[in-house]
């Protein structure tokens, strides 16, 4: 009887320590299984910090880029009003390095001091030739009678080394009308005059109004256009000054397009400027009053 007690008293204890060690495998199980899961929890969260991180990362790699390349080209685009304004400018400064005075001494013959022939022939309304036609040259300015002659048998008539100056021809014959030619000789043969039967004067004024169009008004003219497209270079300069700086979009806009206007060799110089104003259209983001920082 007492092996049997002590036998079932191993039994229980032997059952005892297995229960307990069944008991302290399951904990422990538990207890992996509770730092698996709080294991697996940090490292998502991790993931999706980097995650995140990278895709910032990466957007602001993109921006920096588009930054750039909108630089570029706003860069180019005042690179190329720049040269169409100093083309502009160039050009003015030829219009204007002529001098008025030569240009009026060049084509003017009003004060020249060369002297010409003055001839001419004087014809019948039907193309035949008159002769004997009393022929006074004056001085307009002086009233001076500066010569007189009679025409030959085939109608002519000469003046030999007359000063460039108005002149009037007066062309008489009894039974004929009066004719006053006022001219500038040139050298070349006047044009005929033709006499009629009849009286009275008739007056031929071959000089153009000097209230018109003249060698003057050309000048003053051409003076007018140089200065300006000097002055529309200037602008166009400042324009590309504005476009480096990215500060007011509009305001550069407006400059570039007066610009135009400076015509740099005709059209190449207005063709950079126009093709900078469409760069700085894909660039405007980059001025501070559209976009820009």
């Amino acid at each position: 009887m007492a092996d049997d007690s002590d036998f079932d008293e191993r039994r229980e204890a032997l059952k005892a320590r297995v229960q307990a060690q069944i008991e302290a495998s399951k904990e422990a199980k538990l207890e992996r299984q509770q730092n698996a899961s709080e294991e697996l929890v940090v490292d998502e969260s991790d993931l999706n910090d980097a995650i995140a991180q990278a895709n910032e990362e990466f957007n602001e790699h993109m921006a920096s880029m588009e930054n750039a390349n909108a630089s570029q080209l706003r860069t180019l685009a005042a690179s190329l009003i720049l040269v169409g304004s100093i083309l502009g400018m160039a050009s003015g400064g030829l219009i204007l390095q002529g001098n008025p005075a030569d240009l009026i001494n060049a084509f003017s013959v009003i004060g020249n001091d060369e002297s010409v022939d003055v001839s001419g022939i004087v014809l019948e309304p039907d193309g035949s030739a008159v002769a004997d036609v009393n022929v006074e040259l004056m001085n307009v300015d002086s009233g001076e009678v500066i010569g007189l002659t009679t025409t030959d048998s085939n109608g002519y008539f000469w003046f030999k080394s007359i000063d460039v100056t108005e002149l009037q021809l007066t062309f008489t014959l009894d039974g004929h009308t009066t004719v006053e030619r006022i001219f500038i000789p040139d050298g070349a043969q006047i044009k005929p005059i033709t006499l009629r039967e009849g009286t009275g004067t008739v007056v031929e004024n071959e000089i153009v109004s000097r209230d018109g169009w003249n060698t003057e008004n050309a000048v003053a003219l051409s003076t007018a256009v140089g200065v300006l497209t000097v002055l529309t270079g200037l602008i166009g300069v400042q324009s590309a000054v504005e476009a480096r700086r990215a500060k007011r979009y509009r305001r550069t806009q407006y400059l570039a397009g007066l610009a135009l206007f400076s015509r740099g060799l005709i059209i190449f110089g207005p063709a950079l400027i126009l093709a900078g104003m469409m760069l700085l259209m894909k660039s405007r983001d980059q001025f501070s009053d559209v976009g820009g920082e």
